[in-house]
This record gives C-alpha cells, sequence and structure tokens, in this order.
C-alpha cells in the first residue's frame, strides 16, 4: 500500500536540424522523426532522475521496489502513425541541463544534439570512442547510451501517455554498476533511419506550469493486516469514510488516515452501543486511490501497491506526500472486492497539499 515519487530533476530535447541549440527551460519534451521535403528533422529526449533519497530510503527498510514505473503525461501528438514503440535508454555519458528554450531564448550553454555542454564544445564521444556496452548514432551526436537493460512500450492504433516500466534500469543505478546519467528516450535506430515519417510526440517536462512532470511511480506491498477483537464487514451494503482527517497536508509529509467500516443498514440489537459508531474491518482485497481533483487524473491507482491496512483500532492508510505538488486539491477514493462483488466508494473526500 505505498508509492514513492521521483521528479525529474532535469531535462531536455534535442534536435538534428538545431545541433547546437539547447531547450533546458522548454516546457515541451518531444521525441519526432518528421521529413520536410527532403530534411529529415529527429528528436530525443533527454530525462535525468536523482535517486539518492531512494538509495538511502531502500538501505534502511523505509521503501521497497516492487514496481517503477516511468510516466510521461504526452501535451499532444502530430501525424504519428498507427503502430509504433519508444524506448529508454540509459545514458552513458554526463550532460547539463542548461536554460535555453527551442524557440523564445536561444541558447547554446547546456545539452545539444551535438555536444554534452554546448559552450564549453564537450563532445558526446570527446574520445571518438564509445564506452563499453555503450552505443549511439551519428558517429556520437544526438547523445549516447548502454544496451543493456533498455526499457520499452508499444503502442497500437492510439496516442497516449508514457507509463514504461524502468524497474531494471533504476536498479542499476542504484546497485552502482552504472553511473546515473539518465534516460535518452526516442525511437530505435532502425525507425530513425529509414525513409517514413512518425510525427511527433510532445510531453510536458519539468518546467510545466501543470501537475504533470516527468516522474517515477515507485511501487511495493507493505499490506499489514492486524485485526485483534475487530469483526469483519460481511454486509452487502456497506459505508466506506474516513475519520481523524485533514483537509490540508504538508509537502514532504507522510499521512495515516483512519478508514471508518461499517454496515449501511446495521440490524437493531438490544446493546447500549450506537450501532453507527461500531467498526468493522474491511476484506484485504481493499484498495484506495488518489485523483488530482480538478483535471481527474490518477496519481494513485487502485492497484495491489494501494491495498488498505487494519491494525487493532480499524483500517487505515499510510500516504507518502514527498515531491507531490503543492496547492492543488486530491480526492480519495475506495475500491471493496467481497464475495466476487466489487463496490467504489467517492464520498468527496478531498484535501490540499501546501508547501512546508
Amino acid at each position: 500500500m505505498a508509492y514513492y515519487f521521483l521528479t525529474a530533476s532535469k531535462d531536455a530535447s534535442v534536435y538534428v536540424q538545431q545541433p547546437f541549440q539547447n531547450t533546458g527551460l522548454d516546457e515541451i519534451l518531444e521525441i519526432s522523426k518528421v521529413y520536410y521535403g527532403n530534411i529529415k528533422d529527429l528528436s530525443r529526449i533527454l530525462l535525468r532522475f536523482d535517486t539518492s533519497h531512494l538509495s538511502a530510503s531502500l538501505s534502511n527498510g523505509s521503501m521497497k521496489l516492487d514496481s517503477a514505473t516511468l510516466v510521461l503525461r504526452q501535451t499532444e501528438s502530430e501525424e504519428i502513425p498507427l503502430e509504433y514503440t519508444i524506448y529508454a535508454y540509459m545514458v552513458s555519458g554526463s550532460w547539463q541541463m542548461g536554460k535555453g528554450t527551442r524557440f523564445d531564448e536561444v541558447s547554446t550553454q547546456g545539452v545539444t544534439w551535438d555536444y554534452r555542454e554546448g559552450d564549453s564544445n564537450l563532445e558526446w564521444l570527446p574520445s571518438g570512442q564509445f564506452s563499453a556496452g555503450s552505443t549511439g548514432s551519428y558517429e556520437g551526436r544526438g547523445g549516447v547510451w548502454y544496451t543493456a537493460n533498455a526499457s520499452s512500450q508499444s503502442f497500437n492504433y492510439q496516442t497516449a501517455d508514457i507509463n514504461m516500466d524502468v524497474k531494471s534500469p533504476l536498479k542499476a543505478w542504484l546497485s552502482g554498476s552504472v553511473e546515473n546519467n539518465g534516460f535518452i528516450i526516442k525511437y530505435n535506430n532502425s525507425v530513425e533511419d529509414d525513409t517514413e515519417d512518425y510525427g511527433i510526440l510532445k510531453f510536458f517536462s519539468k518546467e510545466t506550469n501543470t501537475i504533470h512532470q516527468p516522474k517515477i511511480r515507485i511501487g511495493w506491498d507493505d499490506q499489514s493486516y492486524v485485526t485483534g477483537q475487530l469483526n469483519p464487514l460481511t454486509a452487502n451494503d456497506i459505508k466506506v469514510n474516513v475519520v481523524n482527517f485533514k483537509n490540508k497536508y504538508k509537502v514532504n509529509s507522510t499521512a495515516k488516515i483512519r478508514i471508518f467500516a461499517r454496515d449501511l443498514y446495521p440490524l437493531k440489537t438490544f446493546t447500549n452501543s450506537f450501532a453507527y459508531n461500531t467498526a468493522e474491518y474491511l476484506p484485504t482485497s481493499s484498495y484506495y486511490q488518489i485523483k488530482d481533483a480538478a483535471s481527474d487524473d490518477v496519481i494513485i491507482p487502485f492497484d495491489n501497491y494501494s491495498k488498505i491496512s487494519c491494525d487493532e483500532t480499524g483500517n487505515y492508510i499510510k500516504v507518502n506526500f514527498s515531491n507531490w505538488q503543492a496547492n492543488r486539491i486530491y480526492k480519495l477514493e475506495f475500491k471493496v472486492e467481497h464475495n466476487g462483488d466489487v463496490q467504489y466508494f467517492d464520498e468527496n473526500i478531498t484535501f490540499s497539499l501546501e508547501n512546508n
């Protein structure tokens, strides 16, 4: 029942037709392969995440690495094919993000198609040779990358966000076997070299003013279920809500939110207790989901890493708000699976996040 988000520490797009131009502060990242007459233009994305906090948390046992998903939110696309595949490779050389944009603040400072740092003329292949296990294209221009631990995602008859499994490269960085220089995200070399037009894919960058900056979503299952003297909730008609709930939380905090579940129509009994105040525990196949209330985008989905836990007092969830965007309204929902039935609960439970 645990998620943690890594947000991008630096990103940029590089373009073959603007080989000396930096786009480190552009709000858009592009993967493209288009022809303008006989002129071919290619673009690739460079993207890096700081893994130092994750490494420390894995070492002390406060986190686990069951899943790692690279999430890039698409903003628009142009003339893409019906079927295509996007690849993410580990970059084999360091690079500087820079402060340029493609059209407004033209700059050669930072990473470009030809250079890892344009103003200093630091080439992608300073020695003219690839390092062990790495490759590239166009004589090392446009980036260099390792061939091992590549990730990919295929799309069929759709334009969609990137939700790519990157657990393998992330583990390579965390182990220290490969230096963390981030990803290069692109079509494969054979597609880039053929004569077909593959259009333009555009994604939000870390500079976006929306909630859609690039992230890696880390998930692990740490569900704990200790029911003590509580009774199981077995009724078909149930009520699920929250207690000890705040309407505001701090970014980079962890909240433990109590969940109160009971029969919607409790049977009358000859006792002194009020039946509507009697908590019962949910099935272990119970989940929570968090959405951005304004856009309805799912931040934490219903899945094996968003299970609801239980202790002697009742059900609860723990939510780590590290690297979440402040000044947004979020919405909490629940899902309960019991005896083959699935029920969803939307009680309009909302909260906001504010900076420390």
